[in-house]
């Protein structure tokens, strides 16, 4: 009977018998093939086998392995026993048992291996991962490993039992980051040796062949069906991928995984997110898709549309464009031809466009005009994959009835796909400001959405003179609005580093900032930033404060370069907001209009003398950054062999093992938790330390309470979950939660190691966050504060944040420990009684984990550091004693070294977490401005006057004690003497403005009643996409299309 023994996974499908697999089937082998051989033997193994990749197998990494004549492939030691033990096996037994029972090639058979990377078997390994697990349509192979036991014999055969013999295979493949095995069965005669109590003759009975995985911790494995039963001689006639004689397996993380489909309604849906502007190729599984399938897919709020049946296993969707982001709801209903109806429910989440990674590229991206412009693509992408040609799409944002829309104008056709790059013109403005590319597959399906992908959503770069016009109607526009103050709002961090250190209330702006490093452009819309940073939370009335910092790290005044601002709307979106578009028409583009295509130098003669006030009228509507009254966050650390930092500033070593309060508040809503590990050296010695491997938090807020863990990980450096999934970041490097956001980033530090992974975690609710920074070995946290109101009601290890240091060793039962208490006193008196109990735990465990295999209350850490130190300890750690003690306990210059370098970060932190002396911010001032490296106390400002206007009353001022003194009779006045007339010239010239003002809008409104009953009429013949209110979003016609076929 073929059971399932495994460890915390789902059932196996499984195919009845049926006619097996041939030697055609198997991937080549033997000295064709270029295979190394074993030597005949019973029992034996190959020596160790050195591989050129990394190899993922229950999450970690092998750089060696021993291939067994017994059946087995193991990467610690080889593997002699030739009775098979049942899963789960410890003592370091870590091995992939194709087939493992007691064979003897002395009396037939050989044993077969080699590595390969030949292009047409790693092509071929590719399809196989694909094919059965479609969710990796993705995968490419990048390493194989082959072996094959050819027509083996087993021990203790007699001369009829030697005739009988077992061909099979396994079949390592991996990409450096995900890992499978194929196991591959020709023919299987035997299941026993005759020492394992089987039959000489037949080779059946006693303890039969066991097939599966083992972790070798005694506690996590796989086996396959009726592995150590006689009914594993059928293993060639049985699959669970459909094809007997052939089993798949996911094997690089801590559970296996293997192929197939199911009956139950849950999808797996790949990749899980994806761009707001639609067109993305979809692989979902999970359902067992019969042929002649009908199958329709419904995002939430958009109409149903068609998908394709791939496989028994797969079908393929598009994504509509969406209005919103975030989580949406998917259905997948499949009807048989008989009419019976499935329905299958996922989640789908939505990216905002600016968090996405672009794949149509711009070239000379900085500014486009009108022209001819140059593009590139990944032909590879799934989304053009089968199609040869492609086309060019050009869609462009406009305000049609008070609503954004967008319109679509095909700009070339049939381009041929692997040629991945082309040039195609950009049409005059005619109102067209705001686009994006779209390279669409040129053939369209009947009943589904467009496949493409996208670029980036740009201005249209324009003359001056249209600039001018644009930021004129903007300006009357804006007038009419609502105003949009800075009170109530969070003003900006006075330095670049207090921006690194606010990760509570501010993230770094997507468009514009120093861990865009996988990015082709970069502050594209602030030339002259280099890191910008926006609040977290949309803010009063829907809006966003953007500041951006230059090269000399100073908060940029943007009446003097290309800086931030107020935006009227947040780029998250929000009720009748539009993520991120409506950001980029009502605030990128008037900013781009009034401050950069319309402005000429200060001292520049041409034009009229109006030109240059542009920006600051634009200014007046969105007030520049400011950094007054900026009170930072407070910062903590974590890291080596702990050493914690509290919030108030207390430092002491805590080593314990186990999992400890690491901050909560006083009345729960918000639960922070760590988890310290005993330190592991290479050779695998455990010594008398230990660090931080994950720590987990959790806030119940009012929008959600979802629950966020950084772990590491010893393939991937460390994952984090939400919920218990691990998060990727492939497609975008921030994800939101109601309450939550978290950012994957490149350092900014120069010197870390590229092997680490930094994120940071922010409740943006309750004001509190966390910067991670994992290595293999450690994980440092520097967590951040920035909610006064928090003020005395923390508690944990961190202490209570009540700016007293000399009361944070306080215990659950409020007894404070004297803050000169010894570290054994600090260690068993408040370490150990923040301990956590299982029921409070907010941590996952891996598969075979569980609380108690992470609790050590017996642990004894060393509490002294030698007096008489080696002279190679102080080299690397000079008077650090931190860092000397982590050396001298690990024997670990890579682990001083980071113990080290977070200490640099964490007193960068430190600094910029003390409150800048400043002064108000300086006033605008009409025909001037005043150039000032920045507010803070001691800086110098001058006032430069526009051309033809001179400086008066003085325009040199110093910050001092918190003031420039008195501004008031400094102002920007015309050269020369000033006559009466003049002034009544500049008084009539408003009149005619004014005027002129009103005629262009009376025109304006007769063009408009004339253009929309144009429109009507023409409405049948042209499709839009209208976005605004998601009732209005979604249509069988989606896009408007304008083509103009001389110019395609």
């Amino acid at each position: 009977m073929w059971i399932i023994l495994i460890v915390a996974l789902s059932d196996t499908s499984i195919v009845g018998p049926a006619l097996g697999l041939t030697l055609k089937d198997l991937y080549p082998f033997g000295d064709q093939a270029g295979d190394e051989a074993l030597s005949k033997n019973d029992d034996g193994s190959s020596p160790p086998i050195p591989i050129s990749t990394l190899f993922p197998f229950f999450n970690h990494q092998h750089s060696k392995l021993f291939v067994s004549t017994n059946g087995v492939i193991s990467f610690l030691q080889g593997v002699s026993t030739f009775t098979p033990d049942p899963f789960p096996i410890a003592n370091d037994a870590r091995m992939i048992a194709a087939f493992w029972a007691d064979i003897d090639t002395r009396n037939g058979g050989t044993v077969w291996y080699r590595e390969t990377t030949d292009a047409v078997l790693l092509d071929r390994a590719t399809k196989e991962v694909t094919n059965n697990y479609p969710n990796f349509f993705r995968f490419k192979a990048s390493w194989v490993f082959i072996a094959t036991w050819d027509r083996v014999a087993f021990y203790g055969c007699s001369d009829e039992g030697c005739s009988k013999t077992n061909t099979f295979q396994a079949v390592l493949i991996t990409n450096g980051q995900h890992s499978f095995t194929i196991y591959n069965y020709e023919d299987i005669q035997w299941t026993t040796g005759k020492a394992s109590g089987g039959e000489s003759a037949t080779g059946l009975g006693g303890t039969p062949a066991q097939v599966g995985f083992n972790a070798g911790d005694g506690i996590v494995s796989f086996t396959v069906n009726a592995s150590r039963s006689p009914d594993i001689v059928n293993v060639d006639k049985e699959s669970n991928v459909d094809i007997p004689g052939k089993f798949a397996f996911r094997i690089d993380a801590s559970d296996i995984s293997d192929g197939g489909c199911n009956t139950k309604g849950n999808l797996t849906i790949v990749p899980r997110y994806g761009p707001m502007l639609g067109g993305q190729y979809l692989i979902i599984s999970g359902p067992c898709i019969e042929p002649n399938a009908t199958i329709k897919v419904t995002f939430s709020g958009s109409p149903q549309k068609e998908c394709e049946r791939k496989s028994d296993l797969a079908l393929a969707c598009i994504t509509p464009l969406f209005s919103h982001t975030g989580d949406t709801p998917v259905k997948v209903e499949i009807a048989n031809q008989e009419g019976d109806s499935r329905i299958f429910q996922g989640l789908y989440t939505v990216l905002n466009p600016a968090d996405c990674k672009h794949q149509v590229q711009r070239h000379n991206a900085f500014d486009w005009f009108s022209g001819l412009q140059k593009i590139s693509w990944d032909p590879d992408v799934a989304e053009l994959h089968e199609d040869d040609l492609v086309d060019i799409d050009l869609l462009y944002l406009m305000k049609v009835e008070g609503r954004l829309k967008w319109m679509i104008d095909i700009r070339k056709k049939g381009v041929k796909r692997l040629q991945n790059t082309t040039e195609f013109p950009l049409p005059d403005p005619a109102n067209n400001y705001a686009m994006a590319i779209r390279v669409t597959a040129a053939t369209r399906k009947n009943n589904q959405f467009f496949r493409g992908i996208w670029s980036d959503v740009f201005p249209l770069a324009v003359t001056k003179g249209e600039a001018k016009q644009f930021c004129q109607s903007w300006l009357y526009s804006e007038a009419q609005l609502p105003s949009r103050t800075a009170e109530d709002v969070q003003p900006c961090p006075c330095t670049l580093d207090q921006a690194f250190l606010d990760i509570v209330r501010f993230q770094p702006d997507p468009d514009c900032n120093m861990f865009n490093r996988n990015r082709t452009y970069n502050c594209l819309y602030r030339k002259d930033s280099t890191h910008c940073i926006r609040m977290a939370q949309v803010g009063p009335n829907g809006i966003d404060n953007l500041c951006c910092y230059d090269a000399d790290m100073n908060l940029i005044d943007s009446r003097l370069k290309e800086g931030g601002c107020l935006q009227r709307y947040h780029y998250l979106g929000g009720p009748e907001v539009l993520p991120y578009l409506s950001n980029f028409y009502f605030d990128v583009l008037p900013f781009l209009h009034c401050c950069r295509y319309s402005q000429k130098e200060q001292n520049d003669p041409s034009d009229d003398k109006n030109n240059g006030t542009l920006c600051p009228q634009y200014i007046k509507h969105r007030k520049f950054s400011s950094c007054a009254n900026y009170e930072p966050p407070r910062p903590a650390r974590t890291n080596g062999d702990p050493h914690i930092t509290t919030l108030d500033g207390y430092s002491y070593t805590f080593n314990g093992v186990g999992e400890f309060v690491y901050l909560k508040t006083t009345d729960g809503t918000f639960q922070s938790q760590i988890r310290f590990e005993q330190f592991r050296k290479e050779n695998g010695d455990l010594v008398d330390a230990s660090v931080c491997t994950a720590f987990v938090s959790r806030h119940f807020s009012t929008s959600g309470s979802d629950v966020v863990e950084v772990r590491l990980n010893s393939i991937r450096t460390a994952d984090l979950l939400v919920n218990g999934d691990i998060i990727d970041f492939d497609e975008s490097t921030v994800h939101r939660f109601p309450g939550i956001f978290v950012v994957q980033m490149t350092s900014n530090q120069p010197n870390l190691n590229t092997t680490k992974k930094e994120f940071i975690v922010s409740f943006t609710e309750i004001g509190i966050a966390f910067r991670a920074i994992a290595s293999p070995a450690v994980l440092s946290i520097l967590p951040v504060v920035g909610n006064k109101t928090l003020a005395g009601s923390l508690r944990g290890l961190l202490g209570d944040f009540d700016e007293n240091p000399d009361n944070d060793l306080r215990t659950p039962s409020e007894e404070i420990l004297l803050t000169n208490s010894t570290s054994e006193r600090i260690h068993y008196d408040f370490g150990i009684s923040w301990r956590i109990t299982e029921n409070i735990s907010l941590f996952s465990y891996e598969p075979g984990k569980s609380f108690g295999d992470y609790q050590l209350p017996r642990f004894r850490p060393t509490f002294i550091l030698p007096t008489n130190l080696p002279p190679e300890v102080t080299e690397v750690c000079g008077t650090n004693r931190e860092c000397a003690f982590d050396f001298t306990l690990t024997d670990s210059v890579e682990f001083a070294t980071e113990t080290v370098e977070l200490l640099v970060i964490f007193n960068s932190s430190l600094a910029a977490s003390i409150k800048t002396k400043n002064c108000e911010d300086l006033p605008s001032v009409e025909r001037g401005v005043w150039n000032a490296t920045n507010t803070l106390e001691g800086s110098n400002a001058t006032l430069s006057c526009f051309y033809g206007y001179e400086t008066t009353g003085g325009g040199h001022i110093h910050c001092s004690n918190g003031t420039w003194g008195n501004l008031s009779g400094i102002k920007c006045t015309p050269l020369g003497s000033v006559s009466k007339m003049d002034d009544k010239l500049e008084e009539s010239s408003r009149h005619y403005y004014v005027i002129t003002i009103c005629v262009v809008v009376l025109v304006v409104i007769i063009i408009l009643i004339i253009a929309v009953v144009l429109y009507r009429l023409y409405k049948k013949k042209r499709r839009e996409y209208a976005l605004g209110k998601l009732t209005d979003l979604h249509g069988d016609s989606v896009y408007e299309y304008k083509t103009k076929d001389s110019e395609l």
